[in-house]
């Protein structure tokens, strides 16, 4: 009878032991496609980032690393002019007021153009 106990103390051990492989092996095959699913979506979101990036450069529009490494060579640059002994030269105006003050000082100069052709034919028809 103690042999019989045995048997089936290892049958339901082996039955536990298959029983834990198989929750370990789907749960690595869940965990395996979780990461599939993971990779296809930072995979899409990386293309869709260097598209950006991409049409941005076309532009002209330059890159964030671009915009620091510039703004680290004027600090030095300012560096440099302070240790000369210069004044750091003026704010310019920005790139915007240029803009806005173009459209004022051509609607002025259209002006007088539209008031020659009238005086220019009051001259004509008093030679006449």
């Amino acid at each position: 009878m103690a042999k019989k106990l045995k048997r089936h103390d290892d049958q339901q051990t082996a039955e536990v032991v298959r029983m834990s492989s198989q929750e370990i092996w789907q749960a690595g095959l869940s965990a395996f496609a979780k990461a599939q699913e993971e990779e296809g979506k930072f995979f899409s979101m990386q293309l869709f980032e260097e598209r950006v990036l991409r049409a941005l450069s076309s532009i002209g529009v330059p890159t964030a690393r671009e915009v620091e490494a510039l703004t680290q060579r004027v600090d030095e640059l300012t560096r440099q002019v302070a240790a000369l002994g210069g004044a750091p030269a003026p704010a310019k105006k920005p790139a915007v007021a240029k803009a806005a003050a173009k459209p004022a000082a051509k609607k002025s100069a259209a002006v007088p153009a539209k008031a020659k052709p009238a005086a220019h034919a009051r001259g004509k028809t008093a030679a006449k």
